[in-house]
């Protein structure tokens, strides 16, 4: 379990994120917001939430 703090945190950090890809034009997939939201709540690791990522883009999520 994470604290409120890091929750926010990495919200922020997520949100900011979709916002900067947002202004090339690109929306992400629901399987990418999902993992997103997985690692807001700190279910993920950063690494593993890296991992996620890269294997969900390479499989076309």
């Amino acid at each position: 379990m994470i604290s409120k703090e890091e929750m926010e945190k990495r919200r922020e950090a997520v949100e900011y994120a979709k916002a900067s890809v947002g202004l090339e034009g690109i929306t992400l997939s629901q399987g990418l917001l999902d993992i997103a939201d997985e690692y807001i709540q700190g279910l993920l690791t950063r690494e593993e939430f890296t991992r996620e990522y890269i294997k969900a883009v390479k499989a076309g999520v």
